[in-house]
């Protein structure tokens, strides 16, 4: 074998050789007690949100008061005293984070303005505007970013609770969806969903009620007025908004089939189908997609609330999970995450309590009885499941303490707790557990530490098993590919001058 080839071969070799093996078993979990050492809480991450390589929060020191921090997991740091008051630890409260561009916009509460829309790039902390001039508050809510700006709902003391916009230089009401008779009167506009050029949400007007609309910025229209009702203000209450392929589906009430599955494209807005038939509503909740299906919880009168799927052509059943002694009792599944080919959930089938379930579609099955309990019925509960590498993180209580579980795509199960006395994880929040590159954080509480927040690595995220600029792998491997790379080049030099 030629010499540069037999370099080319041996530098790809141990290129290969280079990658560090997959670590087996539970990663290590840190817990982070630096912000109020000792047992009193902080109460980290209870609401957050990500921009660049940190995570934002608020959390309480014992002399700031609850103010905005930051951490990776390496760093943890105080980002701004946003409301000073007069003793020092008065508290701003910052919630709603919400990411666009280079800034992580908030809620917050200062002594000045009240309750205001705020941002920070980790650098510059600054009020965005005082929409409610004075101390009052714009109460500023459900934010979300879609194409250059945030939209989200908030009052000023002329038009009410409305749907307003920033890109951080303008901030604007977009329009008075309810004018009402005082000016005051409110939209209260919420479910904010993207599908296409618009933006959709449930709003009301004293016209047609609670009914889905949509906004670009410049245009805000009623997309339909679904539940006409006899007095032309009923409403359908259009609710769990979710974008899947070209439409938007939700559940909302016409008025004839109580809360049923609809979709719209925003030209063309429709019944499903009307899975539990009369006026009570099958009450679809949950709705998430896996492959070319959108999974959700359903009732109808002879399986109960179980699990159902549609494609907007075809609507069924996938399986009476709890089929219960009359046959209605429902399995009520919920907190739907995929993973690989399967969609995991929880569900209780009358036998094992409500426990961790996966379905592909085709096969439905408990992954496992967590708790078995002293009845057999006793369930683990599990919640805030959360994907991560080639996991399914999630808490579960299995009858002795509410561990840190996680679940492969091939089904298996394990769990870990780190040292300390009554150790229980996650936070009664909105994302008890959330990831950051290929670290995952949660809130925990021990006797030692109070509440405060952990982390922990997970080496399947990527390869190698670090995401961290800077580290002795990144360098090893520029370095080999770059060698491979030069010795491949002399190959096809030398080849080159063969012919």
């Amino acid at each position: 074998m030629p010499a540069k080839r037999s370099l080319a071969l041996a530098l790809a070799l141990l290129l290969v050789a280079a990658i560090p093996a997959r670590a087996t078993g539970f990663p290590a979990i840190n817990v982070i007690d630096t912000i109020r050492p000792g047992v009193d809480s902080s109460y980290a991450l209870w609401g957050n949100g990500r921009l660049g390589d940190f995570l934002y929060f608020g959390a309480d020191d014992a002399t700031h008061g609850y103010e905005l921090w930051r951490t990776n997991g390496t760093t943890t740091e105080l980002v701004q005293d946003i409301n000073t008051g007069i003793g020092g630890a008065d508290s701003s409260n910052p919630f709603g984070f919400t990411a666009l561009g280079d800034y992580l916009y908030f809620a917050a509460t200062d002594a000045t303005h009240g309750e205001e829309l705020w941002r920070t790039n980790g650098t510059t902390t600054e009020l965005v505007q005082d929409i409610r001039s004075g101390a009052d508050s714009s109460d500023p809510s459900y934010l979300t970013a879609y194409g250059a700006y945030l939209y989200f709902a908030a009052i000023d003391a002329t038009h009410g609770w409305e749907l307003w916009r920033t890109n951080g230089t303008t901030t604007e009401l977009v329009q008075d969806i309810n004018t009402g008779t005082s000016g005051a009167d409110s939209s209260n506009p919420d479910y904010f969903t993207a599908l296409g050029d618009f933006l959709y949400f449930s709003a009301y007007d004293a016209t047609h009620g609670r009914e889905l609309w949509r906004t670009n910025g410049t245009t805000t229209e009623l997309v339909q007025d679904i539940n006409t009702g006899t007095s032309g203000a009923d409403s359908s209450d259009p609710n769990y908004l979710t974008a899947y392929g070209a439409y938007l589906y939700f559940s909302a009430d016409d008025g004839t089939h109580g809360y049923e599955l609809w979709r719209t494209d925003g030209t063309t807005t429709e019944l499903v189908q009307d899975i539990n038939t009369g006026t009570d509503g099958s009450l679809p909740s949950g709705l998430t997609a896996l492959g070319d299906f959108l999974y959700f919880n359903a009732y109808d009168v002879t399986h109960g609330s179980e699990l159902w799927r549609t494609n907007g052509t075809t609507t069924e059943l996938v399986m009476d999970i709890n089929t219960g002694t009359s046959g209605a009792d429902g399995s009520n599944p919920g907190g739907f995450t995929a993973l690989g080919d399967f969609l995991y959930f929880r569900a209780d089938d009358g036998t094992h309590g409500v426990e961790l379930w996966r379905t592909n579609g085709t096969t439905t099955e408990l992954v496992q009885d967590i708790n078995t309990g002293a009845s057999g019925a006793d369930g683990s509960s599990p919640y805030a499941f959360t994907a991560l590498g080639d996991f399914l993180y999630f808490n579960a209580y299995d009858g002795t303490s509410g561990n840190l579980w996680r679940v492969s795509a091939a089904g298996t199960i394990e769990s870990a707790s780190p040292a300390g006395t009554n150790v229980s994880f996650g936070c009664m929040c909105e994302r008890p557990i959330l990831t950051l590159d290929g670290r995952l954080f949660a809130a925990v509480t021990t006797d030692e530490t109070g509440t405060e927040f952990a982390y922990l690595d997970e080496p399947t995220y990527v390869l190698p098993p670090t995401n961290r600029d800077g580290s002795l792998w990144t360098a090893t491997l520029v370095i080999l590919a770059g060698l491979t790379a030069a010795a491949s080049i002399g190959l096809r030099l030398r080849g080159a001058r063969r012919a």
